[in-house]
């Protein structure tokens, strides 16, 4: 059986527990909701957006962009006794569920473009991939969050568990009620600030960098004073050459130490915040 790539279809077939309820708008269930539930999201362009409530299903909106034209491209004018058909209104996704996993993917076509909302139950661990999307933002989930944006802000707040965002070109500002103990994270962005707020009885070790930044806290941070050792790599023996790089990256603990929580950009601030 052939899989259409109309988002729609694209349900009916893969997961049958998928109920359309209008052409915006998908619900699935999960194979066995009293087992553990993920959601994994890949979309090329568009933005995302993941909230946790308090229902079983995942609930998929969009807010379609169809109709985006080629930069330059002029419309062409109807021959006579023609009219013009589309475009297609279609949001260009497709939705599975198999194992307790949602996957939602979008078309790699920038011209079907759409803006995704999805309600998942608060307990559910959550991966999102953008690729030239405005933002990500994932709010009230309790388990493991991933969230990856070439070009656009990462947002993450109210939530619990571990996290781990980076951006390329993009602010990441995140907030979390809880961690899961023992579970490093990770914060990143090549442009941006990182805004990072944590429980105020997090133990942890922490790894801060920025090149063309600063760093503030409100937590009682103890940073290790003492150099570090040169990075070394000596391939002369092989023909090649030696070098050795001084590590710019602040260590430090907070509460005593704990799982490593690090913290990189390149161009921007970092702040780690007490909540």
């Amino acid at each position: 059986m052939r899989k259409f790539a109309l988002w729609t279809f694209a349900v009916a077939w893969l997961a049958p527990a998928a109920l359309p309820q209008d052409p915006q708008r998908v619900t699935v269930a999960f194979s066995d909701p009293a087992r553990p539930k993920k959601l994994v999201v890949d979309m090329s362009f568009g933005s995302v957006s993941v909230h946790g409530y308090g229902g079983q299903e995942v609930i998929v909106e969009t807010s379609n962009r169809a109709g985006i034209r080629a930069p330059g491209r002029r419309e062409a004018e109807p021959p006579p006794g023609m009219h013009r058909i589309g475009p297609s209104t279609a949001p260009g996704l497709e939705i599975t569920e198999e194992n307790n996993t949602v996957r939602i993917s979008s078309a790699r076509s920038p011209f079907a473009q759409a803006d995704v909302t999805i309600q998942v139950p608060v307990q559910t661990s959550v991966t999102v991939n953008a690729m030239r999307g405005n933002s990500i933002s994932i709010d009230n989930i309790n388990g493991e969050i991933e969230a990856n944006n070439l070009n656009g802000q990462v947002t993450i707040t109210n939530v619990s568990g571990s996290v781990v965002a980076h951006s390329m070109n993009g602010k990441i500002l995140a907030s979390l009620n809880s961690v899961t103990p023992e579970k490093p994270m990770s914060f990143s962005t090549m442009n941006g600030d990182i805004d990072v707020t944590l429980p105020a009885s997090i133990k942890a070790n922490v790894r801060l960098k920025t090149d063309r930044g600063d760093m503030f806290t409100d937590f009682d941070i103890k940073t290790d004073s003492a150099a570090q050792p040169p990075q070394v790599e000596d391939n002369r023996k092989k023909g090649g050459r030696y070098r050795a790089r001084f590590d710019r990256t602040t260590i430090g603990t907070i509460n005593g130490g704990g799982p490593e929580i690090q913290f990189t950009t390149f161009n921007g601030n970092i702040l780690i915040r007490k909540k």
